[in-house]
């Protein structure tokens, strides 16, 4: 199961007439699904090729009320900023080991599945990378063009996490999980450029 945890840190200086000094803080607007009740913390691992997920990364207390044996919570985190009319930014495909839980932590098929939707929201953080690059450096009439290119990233990522959990049904459908394993791989060769 993957449950969609919004995490945009957008600069004060984009959304405010005055310019924001170089290197202060974002703005974090953190969404947690309503229905979470696990303990939150603010540790988030970012994605990368060479560390895989394991079960002691799952540190969220289980919903006992969920019928799903797991739930990864991660995020696309987009930081942007003008200086100088110039536009800049960056997206960062996270996990948080807080708001992620296991019932079955001794299930590698599971954990396969997990890695997946991480997987998965790597390929679309390299995506919207992509978009953003596309939007050109100027920030005269970026705020329109930014949280339209954001919020259709979102809808598409929440979109296809669905997807990848109902057609392999949660992980239980073995080769439709495979299926999904290639193409998220062959997605992530495709895109290797945005990372």
């Amino acid at each position: 199961m993957f449950i969609i945890t919004l995490l945009l840190s957008l600069l004060v200086g984009l959304l405010l007439p005055y310019p924001t000094p170089a290197g202060s803080p974002a703005t974090v607007i953190h969404v947690p699904n309503s229905a979470s009740h696990t303990v939150s913390n603010t540790e988030q691992l970012a994605w990368s090729a060479e560390r895989r997920l394991n079960w002691e990364d799952f540190r969220g207390i289980p919903e006992s009320t969920n019928p799903h044996h797991a739930l990864t919570a991660a995020n696309l985190a987009v930081d942007a900023r003008c200086k100088d009319n110039m536009f800049y930014y960056e997206v960062k495909c996270v996990f948080l080991p807080g708001e992620s839980w296991s019932k079955n932590k001794k299930s590698e098929k599971l954990l396969a599945h997990e890695q997946l939707h991480f997987d998965l929201t790597e390929v679309h953080a390299r995506m919207l990378r992509r978009e953003l690059k596309e939007l050109g450096m100027s920030c005269g009439n970026l705020k329109t063009n930014l949280n339209n290119t954001v919020g259709n990233a979102f809808k598409a990522w929440k979109a296809e996490q669905d997807q990848f959990d109902k057609l392999s049904r949660h992980g239980l459908d073995a080769q439709a999980q495979q299926d999904w394993d290639e193409r998220i791989t062959q997605r992530l060769q495709e895109l290797d450029s945005w990372k």
